[in-house]
């Protein structure tokens, strides 16, 4: 099927989901658990064995079996990935929902934990709630986003679909964190300097210009923050750091960005 037929497909379930008088972008949804905690937790359970504790997840949906009785799917959140099971006798109403249910669509399940024979750590679904309907689909499921256009374009997509882009951007993070952590026990003060500048320097570079229209005057996109530094060091701070943007206004290849 064309993408544009499959989005008319979603946009009749998405009406039938309302006729079934179910929101299908509720504004709120508790939740009490994240995916790869609970796995690690639960993973001592046997076969047969369920928890004590009633668990919410949300997760965007990644797989869908659904079957006459008894269906079994896996969801998505930040933290990694868990399997869900639902069973038809829950409630009519909620096994039609999820009938009505696609790929890449968000959802939230509470239940207690259990492990399947197959020993999967797996989510026994008592309640099912839609939390926002898909309309697009996402890139088919084995092939997965490749193209290296859209890989880089639609970063949200990218983030979706290969679970090795989220940990890169997450290490980022954490390296960033580290850097700050480390500066900050040495005794520097982090500090903020201006992004709009009247006068550019710290860097032989070509600027970015733009105009304020307030005062009628011509501003440049911060290339460096070392004169502001500087000065902060003549007014009498003696350790200082800042973790910014820079930008300049020249060529583009593998290792250099005009915002860096």
């Amino acid at each position: 099927m064309t993408e544009e037929a499959l989005i008319k497909e979603r946009l009749k379930k998405l009406e039938a989901i309302r006729k079934l008088g179910i929101n299908p972008y509720p504004y709120k949804f508790p939740v009490n658990g994240k995916a790869a905690e609970l796995k690690k937790e639960y993973e001592r359970l046997k076969e047969g064995e369920k928890s004590e504790e009633i668990y919410s997840v949300a997760g965007r949906v990644m797989s869908l079996r659904i079957m006459g009785g008894a269906s079994f799917g896996h969801i998505e959140d930040f933290s990694g990935r868990i399997q869900f099971y639902i069973k038809k006798d829950e409630g009519k109403k909620q096994y039609k929902l999820l009938g009505l249910l696609d790929i890449g669509d968000i959802i939230g399940v509470e239940g207690p934990i259990f492990k399947t024979k197959t020993g999967e750590v797996t989510i026994w679904t008592k309640k099912l709630t839609l939390l926002a309907k898909g309309l697009r689909p996402l890139p088919e499921k084995w092939h997965g986003l490749k193209d290296p256009e859209i890989r880089y374009r639609q970063r949200y997509l990218d983030l979706i679909m290969n679970r090795d882009v989220k940990e890169r951007f997450v290490k980022r993070t954490q390296i960033i964190n580290a850097v700050r952590e480390f500066l900050n026990l040495q005794g520097f003060h982090e500090v903020e300097t201006p992004i709009l500048q009247t006068a550019y320097g710290g860097a032989a570079a070509e600027p970015f210009i733009t105009h304020l229209n307030a005062l009628d005057m011509d501003l440049f996109l911060s290339i460096s923050p070392e004169l502001y530094l500087k000065r902060l060091l003549i007014g009498g701070y003696e350790k200082v750091y800042t973790i910014c943007k820079n930008f300049r206004n020249e060529g583009i290849d593998r290792t250099h960005n005009p915002e860096f």
